[in-house]
C-alpha cells in the first residue's frame, strides 16, 4: 500500500498513528507530498479527485481518501481493534472521532486564513472558529476519554497536538486541566511520540 501524506497534516498523522497501533506500518509505503490550495498537484489529483491528503492506494489499485474511511479500511485489514463491532460502543468511538475531526477541520481553515495576505484576513471569522473549538475542548475536558487507543482517542490526540503545532498563541491547556493531563499521558504512546509534527 502507498500512503500519500504530509508531516504537517493532522489527518495524515492520524492514519500513520493507526498503522503503528495496528502494527501494519511496514505494509505501508509513506510518500510525502505537498498540497497547496493555490497550486496543482497533478500526481495526487490523478489518484484522488479531491486532491487531498491522506490518500491511500491499495495494492489492488483501489484508492481511498478521507482519513476516517482509510482508518476504517486499515482496521479491517488488520483484523480490527480500533473500531468496536456495530452497536453502542462503536457509536461512542465514532462520536469521539467526530469531535477530533471537527477540531482539525476548524484549525485547518484557520491556518489557511493566516496564509492569506494580511489585508484579506478575517480575524473575526477565525475567532469564531476558535470559540467553537473551545466548546469542543470544554466537552472533552468534562468527559475525558480513555487512555486506550481507538479511532476516537487517536483522532482527539492528533487534533490537540495540531493546535499546539500551529496555534501556540492560542493555548488551550490552562483552562482544561483534565484534558491536558489526559493528553500528556496519551502523547507518550510510541505511535504518537514517533509521529510528532516538525518542530
Amino acid at each position: 500500500m502507498k500512503l500519500y501524506w504530509s508531516p504537517n497534516s493532522p489527518y495524515a498523522r492520524k492514519v500513520v498513528v493507526v498503522t503503528k497501533e495496528m502494527q501494519i506500518d511496514r505494509s505501508v509505503e509513506i510518500i510525502e507530498t505537498s498540497v497547496i490550495p493555490t497550486k496543482e498537484n497533478a500526481v495526487l489529483s490523478a489518484l484522488n479527485p479531491l486532491t487531498r491528503i491522506p490518500t491511500l492506494q491499495l495494492n489492488s489499485g483501489e484508492v481511498l481518501f478521507d482519513s476516517s474511511l482509510i482508518c476504517e479500511y486499515l482496521d479491517e485489514f488488520s483484523d480490527g481493534g480500533l473500531l468496536p463491532e456495530p452497536g453502542p460502543a462503536r457509536r461512542q468511538v465514532l462520536k469521539l472521532e467526530l469531535l477530533g475531526v471537527d477540531i482539525m477541520d476548524r484549525a485547518i481553515v484557520c491556518r489557511q486564513e493566516t496564509l492569506r495576505p494580511e489585508s484579506y484576513r478575517w480575524s473575526g471569522w477565525v475567532d469564531a472558529q476558535f470559540d467553537r473549538i473551545g466548546k469542543v475542548l470544554d466537552t472533552l475536558d468534562a468527559n475525558v476519554p480513555s487512555l486506550d487507543p481507538d479511532l476516537g482517542t487517536i483522532t482527539v490526540g492528533c487534533a490537540l497536538e495540531y493546535l499546539d503545532f500551529r496555534f501556540r498563541d492560542r493555548p488551550w491547556r490552562s483552562e482544561r486541566p483534565q484534558l491536558s493531563a489526559w493528553h500528556e499521558q496519551f502523547a507518550l504512546r510510541p505511535s504518537m511520540a514517533s509521529t510528532k509534527h516538525p518542530a
